[in-house]
């Protein structure tokens, strides 16, 4: 699975050496709109080949990470670390995690490795 970082700060992932488990970065300044406008969220998209309906976004963030990357059609994971109650009725997520480890066991569960298929 491609994983690409959305950021509308100054987040360098090369610096604090994470960059090579990342297609690419796109940041707000980069692109010339911040999240929640739809056009990073497609921007991103695009440079993944895949369509938005195809993308899963994760944030921490409900208005700028949600609501922004399922307005602008992609699937969307809620990061709520705090357990916070979502706050909208027009808008949900269709995953919420209260942490990236909980997520990644998720994503684990529905798609394993050719070695646990294997072993299976």
């Amino acid at each position: 699975m491609p994983l690409a970082a959305l950021s509308n700060g100054n987040a360098d992932l090369a610096r604090i050496g994470v960059h090579a488990h990342f297609a690419f970065q796109l940041g707000a300044r980069e692109h010339g709109a911040p999240k929640p406008s739809a056009s990073i969220f497609h921007a991103a998209c695009e440079r993944l080949g895949m369509p938005a309906a195809n993308v899963l976004h994760v944030g921490d963030d409900v208005d700028l990470d949600v609501l922004g990357a399922a307005r602008a059609g992609l699937r969307t994971c809620w990061l709520n670390r705090d357990n916070l109650v979502w706050p909208h009725e027009d808008v949900r997520p269709d995953l919420a995690f209260d942490s990236l480890t909980a997520l990644a066991d998720w994503l684990d569960a529905q798609h394993p490795s050719e070695q646990e298929e294997a072993a299976a």
